[in-house]
């Protein structure tokens, strides 16, 4: 089983917006609205590829209720604490015209002590031992940075496997915990370690040192150049697909979602590097963080070179 853990999710208004510019007056083409957050976007991805998940975290006032009512009609099994603050709205513009992708995300409503016992009791009861556990996104006022690095320790003592898409402070404390998977991307993991540059020879030996330090697997997301997937036998990089984006919501959640699929199925090295990128480049051809179908994936997983560095 694979649950994914969102303690700062969103509800995603994306808008179309030609010509955006600031300080002036912008008039939409297209809107929709999304159940957002890096956690809720991942089971929403392995919702559309047919594999389980349970999603959790902190929901709260009518976004949250809009967030639960979205995932029930998608068919995602939930199991969200309610907590008294909103849950955030963030806005996405897309400009068609100038191929910008512009987020203004809000910081979401604090939590209280109480919420955090609540999740962690909760978490603790979800998980098994061999499921997967994501601890994805922010996090909202009032968790401190290392609480989910607490959690990790909590579910790796009861055998679960725990995987993290953080940055920041969160990352910084999730590293001693020595989570089985982490999912940064290039600039994020430049920040944490301090590194000169985001080269490909850089990264990938920033990403060895971090298996060697003892996380299984570090996948390391390039945007439209790819990624990098390390683990004790080595570095893949899987070379990113060409293709029209029309939205960037959610493609680091999607490849983060097949790094699931592949590691609970068992897929090899090569194939989980190529699903991943396959799956990433077909979510930026969604509007919204809406997930690509798996006929998408396969189409755009079948053109991903993969690549062993030395």
């Amino acid at each position: 089983m694979i649950i994914t853990v969102t303690c700062n999710p969103a509800l995603d208004r994306s808008l179309t917006v030609p010509q955006f510019s600031a300080d002036a007056v912008n008039r939409a083409t297209g809107s929709r609205l999304d159940p957002g957050g890096k956690g809720v976007n991942v089971s929403k991805v392995l919702n559309a590829i047919d594999a389980d998940s349970i999603a959790t975290g902190f929901l709260g006032g009518s976004a949250g209720s809009a967030i639960a009512s979205a995932l029930d009609t998608l068919g995602i099994r939930h199991d969200f604490v309610r907590v008294a603050g909103e849950t955030r709205t963030n806005l996405k513009i897309y400009d068609p015209v100038r191929t910008t992708y512009t987020d203004i995300n809000e910081p979401g409503d604090p939590i209280s002590a109480e919420d955090i016992a609540q999740l962690e009791e909760k978490l603790l009861a979800l998980a098994k031992p061999g499921d997967l556990v994501l601890l994805a996104g922010s996090a909202p006022k009032g968790l401190a940075e290392n609480a989910t690095a607490r959690w990790a320790q909590l579910l790796k003592e009861r055998g679960v496997l725990v995987a993290a898409d953080q940055d920041g402070g969160q990352l910084k404390a999730m590293l001693s915990a020595k989570p089985f998977l982490i999912k940064p991307n290039d600039n994020e993991l430049k920040e944490l370690l301090a590194l000169p540059d985001t080269e490909l020879t850089t990264l990938s030996q920033a990403a060895l040192q971090l298996v060697r330090s003892g996380i299984a697997h570090v996948a390391i997301s390039l945007g439209e150049r790819g990624a990098l997937f390390a683990d004790e036998q080595g570095v893949l990089f899987a070379e990113g697909v060409r293709v029209n984006a029309v939205s960037t919501v959610g493609a680091g959640d999607a490849l983060t979602a097949a790094l699931l699929y592949a590691l609970e199925n068992n897929l090899s090295r090569e194939d989980t590097a190529k699903l991943a990128v396959g799956t990433a480049t077909a979510k930026v051809t969604c509007p919204g963080s809406s997930p690509p179908s798996m006929e998408m994936i396969q189409r755009y997983r079948d053109q991903v070179i993969v690549t062993a560095l030395q």
